[in-house]
C-alpha cells in the first residue's frame, strides 16, 4: 500500500512539474531593441532602510535610459532612521524628477503606494522595494521595450537573491530561482500565481479598474499577489512574465534561520487570503511530497529490507528537483550555486515542512 501511495504521489509531482517546465521552456527570452523611451513612474515605499536605499537609488540613476522620462516617488513610511537623509544625498544633485513624501505616522505599504499612484505623472508604474538593487543598466529599457511590445496591463519581473555564500543562502537562492521558473511557466498558460512588489510593473488604468487594493486593504500583506488575483479577474487584462536577465532585480538574503522563518511566515499569511486553486494545490503538493520524502528516507534507514521502491522515490524526487534547479540556473546565474544543488535537495524537505507548520501556528511579525 505504501508503494502505491508513493508511486501515485511521485506521478502527480512529476506531471505538475513537467507542466511548469514546458511552459518555462516555451516562454522565449525577451530581447530588447533599445529604442522605446516610455514615460514611467518608479514608486519605492521605504521604512527604516538607511543601509540599502542609497544602493537602490544609485542603480536607478545609472540606468542607460532617458531619465527625463522617469519620475521617482519615494514614500518614507515614518522611518525612525536616516532613510530620508541617505535618499536626499543620492538624489539632490541630479536632474531626476523625484518626490520624497513622508508619512508622519506609519500607514503601511498599500496606503503609501496608493497615495504615490495618485501623484504619478505617468501611465506606466514600476514598483520597487528599498532593499533591492540592479546590476544591469538596461533594467528600465527592457521594461519599456517589453511594455511597448506586449501592451501588458501587468508585467511580472524577476526577483533574485543576491550572490552570497553558505547553505542558508543557497537554500533561499535555489527556492527563489525554482519559484521563478514555476511562475514563468504558469504565466505561459495564462495562470500566473506569484509576483513580487519588489519588481512589479502595471498601468495606472488597471490599478483603477480593480479599485486598487480595496478588496484586501485590511490585510497587512498582499500588495503584490492579492493585487495580481484582482487583475486576473478582469477578462481583458494582459498579464505577462518578463523573462530577461536584464530585467532582474536583486534582493538580500536572510542572514539567520530565525529571520528566514519569520519572513516565510509573513509571506504565507497572504496566501491564507488567496483563493487561487493553483496556489493551494502547490502548497498541499509541496508539503505532502516533502513529508513523504522525509518519511521514506527514515523508512529506508530503519527498514532497509523493504526499502527498494521507497529508495527509488527518494532518488527520483531529488532528480526532479535538481532538474528544476538546472533549468532555473540557465535563467538566473547565481555564482557557485550549482555546488549546493544536492545538499539543498536533501535539506529542503525538512525546511519546507517546518515553514508549512510554523505558518499555521505562529503569527507573522511585521517590520517595526
Amino acid at each position: 500500500m505504501l508503494s502505491y501511495i508513493l508511486f501515485g504521489a511521485l506521478l502527480i509531482y512529476a506531471g505538475i512539474m513537467a507542466w511548469f517546465i514546458i511552459g518555462f521552456i516555451k516562454t522565449h527570452y525577451f530581447s530588447s531593441d533599445y529604442e522605446s523611451t516610455t514615460a514611467l513612474t518608479i514608486i519605492i515605499c521605504a521604512r527604516n532602510e538607511e543601509k540599502t536605499i542609497a544602493r537602490c537609488l544609485t542603480g536607478i540613476l545609472k540606468q542607460d535610459y532617458d531619465l527625463t522620462q522617469v519620475q521617482l516617488i519615494l514614500i518614507n513610511d515614518a522611518s525612525s532612521d536616516r532613510t530620508v537623509l541617505q535618499a536626499e544625498s543620492v538624489l539632490k544633485n541630479t536632474n531626476l524628477n523625484y518626490k520624497i513624501i513622508t508619512n508622519p505616522q506609519q500607514k503601511g505599504k498599500k496606503l503609501s503606494i496608493t497615495y504615490a499612484i495618485s501623484q504619478a505623472n505617468s501611465e506606466l508604474l514600476v514598483l520597487r522595494d528599498a532593499d533591492t538593487f540592479t546590476t544591469s543598466t538596461l533594467w528600465l529599457q527592457t521594461i519599456s521595450d517589453f511594455y511597448k511590445t506586449t501592451s501588458s496591463d501587468l508585467i511580472i519581473a524577476p526577483i533574485v537573491i543576491a550572490n552570497n555564500f553558505g547553505i542558508l543562502w543557497a537554500l533561499q537562492a535555489i527556492e527563489n530561482n525554482v519559484l521563478a521558473l514555476l511562475n514563468c511557466g504558469s504565466a505561459y498558460y495564462k495562470k500566473p500565481f506569484l509576483c513580487n512588489g519588489a519588481n512589479l510593473i502595471f498601468t495606472k488604468a488597471i490599478f483603477e479598474k480593480v479599485n486598487g487594493y480595496a478588496s484586501h486593504l485590511a490585510i497587512a500583506s498582499g500588495d503584490d499577489v492579492l493585487f495580481l488575483e484582482d487583475v486576473k479577474k478582469i477578462p481583458s487584462a494582459k498579464i505577462n512574465y518578463l523573462k530577461s536577465e536584464q530585467a532582474i532585480v536583486y534582493t538580500y538574503p536572510s542572514f539567520s534561520f530565525k529571520q528566514l522563518i519569520n519572513q516565510k511566515i509573513r509571506w504565507a499569511s497572504k496566501f491564507k487570503h488567496n483563493k487561487n486553486m493553483l496556489n493551494l494545490t502547490l502548497a498541499i503538493l509541496s508539503f505532502g511530497i516533502n513529508l513523504l520524502w522525509l518519511f521514506s528516507l527514515f523508512y529506508c534507514f530503519f527498514v532497509p529490507q523493504n526499502g527498494g521502491f521507497i529508495l527509488f522515490f527518494v532518488i527520483f524526487k531529488l532528480i526532479i528537483d535538481i532538474l528544476l534547479l538546472f533549468l532555473a540556473s540557465r535563467f538566473v546565474k547565481n555564482k557557485g550555486l550549482g555546488w549546493f544543488g544536492l545538499p539543498v535537495g536533501c535539506v529542503y524537505p525538512m525546511y519546507a515542512c517546518v515553514v508549512a507548520i510554523a505558518s499555521v501556528f505562529i503569527k507573522p511579525k511585521w517590520k517595526l
